[in-house]
């Protein structure tokens, strides 16, 4: 595969030319000044935006789909087709709050349907645990299931883990809870990566966190301490750690524009992971939805609420949708942008070498947009996995009959 384009975004710059895709990796960038004849099939997109593969690491469902309670492996297939039609190369697929039984059979589920091989669309690159050990006080769409939430437990956490046979990468928990120390300890040391999030520790239990492994704070802004004058927070710990990752949903929804700013100008673009975050609702049309294991409800604005309450249930945008706006409404160069929307996550999962950004040598995985932002095609290892001349957007027929109206 070549692929040509008058604006192809490198980890080195915007390229007017080719990149030369083989065996799934990348072999050559090729400014069109330095160019012969080139080789084989030109994939020609003309003026429309080349940029890395986007990769998501926290995000739930999609397109009536959902990974978070799946124990079909068709389920998931589906969920990849959909995030390929919106732009997602990779993702980890996320489990969230359930029964401890619940969770790991989840967790199997995906791990049997990363190892059969037969995954169309975005590729699964692992799985994230978005749960169980939350602080209630921060539990948010989990307000109602506090038996779901125990202390943290290297008992349980070695349950995760054999379920997950190493392909769980990423797990979220609130690190000033008892037993904090010992299983942040052990997740680190079975190499997954650890996420503060649901937490109400203090500036000084977050960086005792730190300490013990925590590598990043999960969807900064929601369901962690915010910033006092006293207390500085987890938001306050993580602006000023050089150690942490921050993921940031981009959607205009979860956070207001300007607070996007704010983290962005004082974290830097090196250390902010783009995420979405979604539920089963994104894609799907506004009403009232019978969702699991909770009514939920589209608004016309596109927020996803559990049904007759205020508690966000996730998120109906994409990564997609925050490139956009980060790049069109906050001004930041597409450069900048593409490293928070894939190159960011790769680094927080040790996969810098491999992915997140066109460089030679690294995985073929791109997302090829429109000015309009629209998704002409997503390729990942060298195929193309979402052409939209050809591929439909994936919609789970099933969720939309049991839409109420």
């Amino acid at each position: 595969m070549v692929i040509k384009s008058t604006r192809i975004y490198t980890e080195a710059g915007c390229v007017d030319g080719y990149v030369e895709v083989a065996r799934g990796r990348i072999q050559r960038i090729i400014p069109v000044e330095q160019a012969r004849k080139a080789e084989g099939h030109v994939f020609d997109v003309g003026d429309n935006r080349v940029i890395p593969g986007i990769i998501d690491i926290h995000t739930h469902g999609g397109g009536g789909w959902v990974a978070k309670d799946s124990d079909n492996p068709d389920e998931i297939r589906n969920l990849a087709r959909h995030y390929a039609s919106r732009g997602i190369a990779c993702f980890l697929a996320t489990a969230s709050l359930w029964s401890i039984e619940k969770m790991c059979d989840t967790i199997s589920f995906i791990a049997d349907t990363m190892e059969s091989g037969n995954t169309p669309g975005a590729k699964i690159l692992g799985i994230h645990l978005e749960a169980p050990f939350f602080n209630h006080e921060k539990s948010g769409a989990g307000f109602q299931t506090p038996e779901w939430m125990p202390n943290p437990s290297v008992e349980v956490a070695k349950r995760f883990v054999a379920a997950g046979r190493g392909h769980l990468r990423y797990l979220t928990l609130a690190p000033e809870l008892p037993g904090a120390e010992e299983t942040i300890k052990y997740l680190t040391s079975a190499g997954v990566r650890v996420a503060a999030g649901h937490t109400n520790a203090t500036y000084d239990e977050l960086i005792r966190g730190v300490d013990w492994g925590v590598s990043s704070i999960a969807h900064a802004g929601n369901a962690i301490r915010m910033i006092h004058q006293r207390e500085p927070g987890v938001l306050g710990a993580m602006l000023l750690e050089d150690r942490l990752f921050c993921e940031l949903i981009c959607d205009f929804i979860h956070l207001h524009p300007q607070f996007v700013r704010l983290v962005i100008n004082n974290k830097g673009t090196d250390r902010i992971v783009m995420v979405a975050d979604t539920s089963d609702m994104a894609g799907m049309e506004t009403g009232i939805y019978d969702t699991k294991p909770r009514v939920t409800e589209m608004t016309p604005e596109g927020v996803v609420y559990i049904y007759g309450s205020d508690v966000m249930n996730g998120s109906s945008k994409y990564v997609l949708n925050g490139v956009e706006n980060l790049v069109e409404r906050l001004g930041y160069p597409m450069e900048e942008v593409a490293k928070m929307s894939s190159l960011n996550a790769a680094r927080l999962l040790g996969m810098e070498r491999e992915r997140g950004s066109i460089r030679v040598g690294k995985y073929g995985d791109f997302t090829i947009l429109t000015d309009d932002y629209e998704v002409l095609y997503t390729i990942s290892e060298g195929v193309v996995v979402y052409d939209a001349q050809r591929d439909d957007a994936c919609l789970n027929p099933e969720l939309l009959k049991l839409k109420r109206r």
